[in-house]
């Protein structure tokens, strides 16, 4: 009986957890004399990285609003020199598009967010040789402030990109 008795205190001792939670951190304890439980809530460090998790966990493509600028060839060789720079917005209805400077140029469409992942189409209407369109599938990094992945055109020539959203006041 005293075998079991010590073995049970043994495992209430270690059989101690952590709970995390997005915006606390929830430590459970057990006293192995007396067998009470006491539960310690601790705030997270970075308020305002919660504040923005809690935002955004309401309408996550309220994370991608914004002006995002594009890198190219990211760990690999490319011949694309440019770095556009996208403005991302959310309509009213929670439709999202994507503009860049040169509305000419580029058509955007075939948008889908996930949460997590950004797919869309880019075609450049000035290609010479016909229509020419670049397929992207960027995720969205636990930052929001980076986006990256894989881009394919039509002529299955691939590269990787990187999306770094831009802030306005800088």
């Amino acid at each position: 009986m005293r075998k079991i008795y010590i073995f049970l205190a043994v495992l209430t001792v270690f059989s101690c957890t952590n709970d995390k939670k997005e915006n606390s951190q929830t430590v459970t304890s057990t006293s192995a004399s007396s067998g009470d439980a006491a539960k310690n809530t601790a705030a997270s460090s970075g308020a305002s990285a919660v504040a923005d998790k809690n935002l955004s966990a309401s309408d996550p493509k309220q994370n991608l609003v914004g002006q995002w600028k594009e890198h190219w060839g990211v760990g690999v060789e490319t011949n694309v020199k440019s770095n556009d720079v996208y403005q991302i917005e959310l309509s009213e209805d929670g439709n999202l598009s994507i503009t860049t400077s040169n509305k000419k140029k580029y058509k955007i469409d075939q948008l889908l967010f996930d949460g997590r992942e950004l797919s869309f189409r880019k075609q450049n209407k000035l290609y010479p040789l016909g229509k020419f369109y670049v397929y992207y599938k960027l995720k969205l990094r636990d930052d929001f402030k980076w986006m990256e992945g894989p881009i394919t055109n039509n002529k299955k020539q691939k590269d990787f990109v990187k999306w770094e959203k831009v802030d306005p006041e800088n």
